[in-house]
């Protein structure tokens, strides 16, 4: 190694600890919060889960909140990643919709303390910017949009009853909380799959009701 790619290779160590910290202290936050919720998480009990200093926690992070909006934020790119994995296929609106609200059900259940924290909130999620806090409001927020949109989609090829968009949309993410909440509550006592499918399909009917089935949907 050359004398002058020393101090390049020194700020990529600096780099990838730096990131290593941040993960561990948003994995560690992820878990306090689901735990107490935010206001009454401690600072100190996160470095501790997350096995570093107080100090090093306040190097990388500015706050609490500061935190906790990464955590969302960070939460958010990677949800609205499988989402769009689960449903880049082409295919009708509805069927687009199902498949992705059923892609956001599916993200929750396989991050317990990330669906823990947000039911432990107490608020409806579909109120959107009206709950959460900092950027958890922003998420919540472009989920009902997101689900507005496939709304009006299926609206407009005549797939679903005569229903205003928003409203629909909170009616879904509504369902998506009660049908999560539901299964925490029994302590999770079934497969995750099998909760995903029936709320599927209680939303199926739910948005459909007054119109023909689809082919082969009963």
């Amino acid at each position: 190694m050359q004398l002058d790619d020393r101090p390049t290779g020194l700020a990529s160590i600096r780099d990838a600890r730096r990131e290593m910290y941040r993960q561990q202290i948003l994995g560690a936050a992820e878990r306090e919060f689901s735990r107490a919720g935010f206001a009454d998480a401690r600072m100190e009990a996160i470095a501790s889960t997350a096995g570093v200093s107080l100090a090093t926690v306040y190097k990388t992070f500015a706050g609490k909140l500061d935190i906790w909006n990464a955590l969302h934020a960070d939460r958010m790119e990677a949800l609205l990643a499988s989402v769009d994995e689960a449903t880049r296929t082409h295919g009708p609106p509805l069927e687009r919709l199902l498949t992705g609200v059923a892609a956001v059900a599916r993200f929750l259940t396989e991050h317990d303390d990330y669906l823990d924290l947000n039911l432990r909130a107490g608020f409806g999620w579909a109120g959107g910017a009206e709950g959460g806090r900092g950027v958890q409001r922003t998420v919540w927020s472009a989920g009902l949009d997101m689900v507005a949109t496939g709304v009006e989609a299926a609206s407009a090829r005549g797939e679903l009853a005569a229903v205003r968009p928003r409203v629909a949309a909170g009616m879904v993410v509504s369902a998506l909380q009660v049908w999560l909440a539901d299964w925490v509550g029994s302590g999770r006592d079934r497969e995750a799959e099998e909760v995903i499918a029936e709320m599927t399909l209680s939303l199926r009917r739910l948005l459909t009701a007054g119109t023909e089935a689809p082919e082969g949907v009963s």
